[in-house]
């Protein structure tokens, strides 16, 4: 018996099967309890052909009608040949990062190219062997370096130089090299500043250049590695230059070119960050010297001209207008008041003079406004002459900037907008009071907002600036100050800001 033969009778599939004898069931119907299942048994292939067996089951409980079930598919014959796992797909690199990393193997192998030819420049190696003493031996000779050619005429027929030459070997006398000598101090030399003329008519730009350009200097300085150019301006006919004080500043030489392309070297006689001014001296006689103007009376639309360096264009003269007056400009932590001009400034130009139309030097430029993402034109600054003067006197006789009264705190100012983001009023607040001096030992204190200075409101830190520099080191000045809502007056004796290690 197949369990999985339909329970009802069915025809025979093939011809050939022998006849089955046929039973036929009692007319009587069984009753509704009774179930009677019929059984087909193989026939086996024999000449005489066989009864089927009928066989009746006893009662049963009554089920569910069943439904005949489909007969099982043929189980399918197993392959020969295994099926191959599908290949793991590989990842490919973006042509993006394909070009990246192109770009960044072209430049190690050119960087490693150029650096074996410079060695190769600098020196020559030869290479011997010594069998005595077991080994092989590399020497390394310096070669001689050649002398620097003059470049053709630039600028009315002058046989400018080539800048000097600042590559060395990293030898140790590079590395042990002075910085640059330090001028004598105290020969009584000061800033003369000139009235504005008034019987004479302001002069085209041509005559401006003719009269100012002979005081017009190149600098240019050698640090540890490389070096850097600037502009300066004859102060004296015996040699004082004035320039900016970043130009100069940590240089290990400085040499400075004329008018006619004479070289000379130049020491320092002093420098003033605050400020960005410094002095220079170079033993020369005969020069032609500037005549500076007074700041005070410029006016915001006034003509003016820069002549300078810039990206080593030596004697570049370029022309514009004052866009502001006393404009407010921070720079590495230290807040200038400076004269804004549209005039073209760049680098190179630092340390040379801003002119009025009448010949006279107003200012000192020092800086540009400039953009990572470009665009940013006509923002140069220059110093006033009314800040350059009493700096470059107290440089000359001592130095450094002395004389100039400090407190001894650090403040900083918060202005209307940022009060909601801080949550403290507008005013001037006291960041840091260093120790040893007078504030500190009549108690002002971090966090401290001063109201008042000599008695005139402190808005920003100009305003204290200037009622502090009404006086001198050593005189006192009345502040008054508020702490936890509640204000204080106290008498603070101003410093040497020179003594004063911020």
């Amino acid at each position: 018996m197949f369990d999985n033969e339909p329970k009802f009778p069915q025809e025979p599939e093939a011809a050939d099967t022998p006849p089955v004898a046929e039973t036929t069931l009692p007319p009587e119907e069984p009753p509704a309890e009774v179930m009677q299942e019929m059984v087909f048994v193989d026939v086996p292939e024999a000449s005489e052909p066989e009864s089927v067996e009928v066989v009746e089951e006893q009662p049963a409980e009554p089920q569910a009608k069943e439904v005949p079930s489909e007969p099982l598919a043929p189980k399918p014959k197993k392959q020969k040949r295994r099926e191959k796992r599908p290949r793991r797909k590989r990842r490919r690199l973006s042509p993006k990062a394909a070009a990246i990393i192109i770009v960044t193997l072209t430049i190690v192998f050119i960087m490693g190219i150029s650096a074996i030819a410079q060695l190769f420049t600098l020196y020559e190696f030869r290479f011997s062997t010594s069998p005595g003493a077991g080994g092989f031996h590399m020497e390394r000779i310096p070669r001689p370096r050649a002398e620097p050619t003059p470049p053709p005429d630039i600028l009315d027929n002058h046989n400018w130089p080539a800048p000097p030459v600042y590559y060395e070997p990293f030898d140790d006398d590079i590395w042990d090299s002075p910085p640059v000598p330090r001028a004598p101090l105290g020969d009584g030399t000061t800033m003369t500043i000139s009235p504005l003329p008034t019987d004479t008519t302001p002069l085209s730009f041509q005559e401006i250049f003719q009269r100012c350009n002979p005081s017009v200097v190149v600098i240019e300085v050698q640090f540890f590695l490389g070096g850097g150019s600037g502009t300066g301006i004859v102060m004296t006919e015996n040699g004082y230059i004035i320039t900016a004080a970043h130009v100069v500043e940590g240089a290990r030489q400085i040499a400075v070119y004329l008018e006619d392309g004479t070289r000379h070297d130049a020491s320092l006689v002093g420098e003033d960050m605050d400020t960005d001014i410094a002095v220079l001296k170079i033993n020369a006689t005969d020069l032609t010297p500037a005549e500076f103007g007074d700041s005070d009376l410029l006016q915001v639309g006034q003509e003016v001209a820069v002549i300078g360096n810039p990206l080593g264009q030596a004697h570049s003269m370029s022309n514009g207008i004052i866009s502001a007056l006393n404009r407010d400009v921070t720079h590495d932590g230290i807040t200038m008041r400076l004269i804004q001009t549209n005039a073209a400034i760049n680098e190179g130009n630092s340390g040379g003079p801003l002119i009025n139309l009448y010949g006279q030097v107003v200012g000192i430029t020092n800086m540009k406004m400039v953009s990572y993402s470009g665009g940013v034109e006509g923002l140069g600054f220059a110093i006033p002459t009314a800040t350059i003067r009493p700096v470059v006197d107290s440089l000359i006789q001592y130095g450094r900037m002395v004389g100039r009264p400090g407190l001894g705190i650090v403040v900083e100012t918060i202005a209307q907008a940022d009060t909601a983001q801080t949550g403290r009023p507008p005013g001037v607040y006291v960041q840091e009071v260093l120790p040893g001096t007078d504030a500190a030992a009549v108690g002002l204190r971090e966090g401290d907002r001063i109201v008042t200075a000599n008695g005139a409101t402190v808005h920003n830190v100009f305003d204290l600036r200037a009622e502090i520099a009404r006086f001198t080191a050593g005189d006192r000045i009345e502040l008054v100050i508020e702490r936890d809502g509640v204000e204080q007056t106290l008498q603070i004796r101003l410093m040497d800001s020179a003594l004063l290690d911020f």
